[in-house]
């Protein structure tokens, strides 16, 4: 299961990381070109929060799906935050 865990880590923050940083890039080119602020006011007062907020963002939804346990096998080989369902529970809640 520590394998699982593993896989599922990179594929959280690879797949929340990478849309993340890129709208910090975009936030960035806003900044830079539409607003026209120094090199140093970008430096100190909006890069911190473009780097940080997406590790925060990503790692936090690790976290989350680690503790709920929705960190499984996907059937394809790999594990993604997927909740657990396994096949002999459906229906079980309507009692069948």
């Amino acid at each position: 299961m520590a394998t699982c865990h593993i896989t599922g880590f990179l594929s959280v923050i690879g797949g929340i990381l990478g849309p993340f940083h890129n709208a910090s890039l975009c936030v960035l080119l806003l900044v830079i070109v539409k607003y026209k602020k120094s090199d140093e006011y970008i430096r100190d007062k909006i890069e911190p929060f473009l780097h940080a907020v997406p590790w925060l963002i990503a790692f936090g939804w690790y976290i989350f799906s680690l503790v709920m346990g929705n960190i499984n096998p996907n059937g394809g080989g790999s594990c993604h935050s997927t909740p657990y369902n396994p096949p002999h529970c459906y229906g079980m809640e309507n009692g069948s």
